[in-house]
């Protein structure tokens, strides 16, 4: 009897863990809040490049310059919540669910700081086209 109420409790435990999975992946910041984040960090960019007359080789040159704390956190549907920028070397979508800056100079988007994400918003915009 006590063995049968323990295996209740896990599978109970077990229903409830992957209700709450499936709510946390399918929930995410809206575009407005997100596009807001991503003006933010081109913003930093841009300061960067005017102080240095060139955008910077990595995205974490911006960190240590000073024009921006850290990158802000990012949570879209169907992925993990992720603050990291990762660079690259040209505008390629991997669906991260993160940031991801072009940082290959020759590079026609060198510079160019976007949403790592083949998933559509709520208005079935991609969210790598912002």
């Amino acid at each position: 009897m006590k063995r049968r109420i323990i295996m209740i409790v896990l599978a109970a435990a077990a229903v409830g863990g992957a209700g709450w999975g499936l709510f946390y992946l399918r929930s995410g910041m809206d575009a407005a809040e997100v596009v807001r984040k991503l003006s933010g960090i081109r913003l930093s960019l841009e300061l960067y490049r005017q102080e240095h007359k060139k955008y910077p080789a990595s995205f974490a040159e911006t960190l240590r310059a000073g024009t921006l704390e850290a990158a802000p956190e990012l949570k879209l549907p169907g992925h993990l919540r992720n603050s990291q920028v990762r660079d690259t070397p040209a505008l390629a979508i991997k669906d991260t669910g993160g940031w991801a800056y072009v940082s290959d100079p020759r590079s026609p988007d060198f510079g160019l700081l976007y949403i790592d994400c083949s998933h559509r918003d709520e208005k079935s915009r991609f969210w790598s086209e912002f």
